[in-house]
């Protein structure tokens, strides 16, 4: 895995493509997810590098930060609506998180993204995970006789 930061790597990631699934459980332990909010860094093509402070569900267990796409994506477009919006809706990849005071010192003044490499923990390692299947119909109803 290619590291770009200069920081040790934390936490294991997960980027919920699942619009209905919200992961009240670790999909990994089944214990209860807990809130972390912290700046995460996104490159956004073609040469946009950013670090939005974001609330994501986060297992201390596995050492789990889950963010999920549909609200992601929202915030990017909110916020490149005004500033770039020829970019919304490019491919992009959440490359790790920072520590908060870089990321308000960043607030300040624009930041190089040399220094922000220099700030940035990559993720150890990126997961996915998928929903377990439902079975039966979905709106089965049994009529008696």
């Amino acid at each position: 895995m290619t590291h770009f930061g200069k920081l040790p790597a934390r936490y294991s990631f997960f980027l919920n493509p699942y619009p209905d699934l919200r992961f009240t459980s670790c999909p990994q332990c089944g214990a209860k997810m807990r809130q972390r909010k912290l700046p995460l860094v996104i490159h956004v093509e073609p040469h946009y590098f950013i670090a939005l402070n974001k609330t994501c569900k986060y297992c201390p267990h596995c050492d789990l930060l889950l963010a999920h796409k549909d609200l992601l994506e929202d915030l990017l477009a909110r916020m490149f609506a005004e500033r770039a919006p020829e970019i919304i809706g490019n491919d992009y990849l959440v490359v790790g998180t920072m520590d908060r005071s870089d990321w308000q010192e960043g607030l300040q003044a624009s930041v190089p993204l040399t220094d922000m490499l220099r700030f940035l923990h990559d993720f150890k390692r990126v997961v996915t995970f998928k929903p377990a299947p439902s079975w039966g119909p979905e709106n089965s109803t049994r009529q008696r006789a």
